[in-house]
């Protein structure tokens, strides 16, 4: 069974933000974007402002249109 690891500080920079978008967009299973959206909720819980959770929706609803 896997463990999960509580994520307590990201760096806040756009650097992790933009990689963390790449890894949602090339994600091959509906699993891995999962485990990359609860990453960037602990993100935004960690770093308040602008959601990179509503970053990588939106990413991804760009990819589609």
């Amino acid at each position: 069974m896997p463990t999960l690891t509580l994520i307590t500080f990201a760096p806040s920079d756009a650097a992790y933000r933009t990689g963390l978008i790449s890894r949602y967009l090339n994600a091959r299973s509906s699993r891995e974007r999962l485990a990359i959206r609860n990453e960037a909720l602990a993100y935004d819980r960690a770093n308040p402002g602008a959601s990179l959770v509503d970053e990588l929706l939106g990413a991804r609803l760009g990819d589609v249109a």
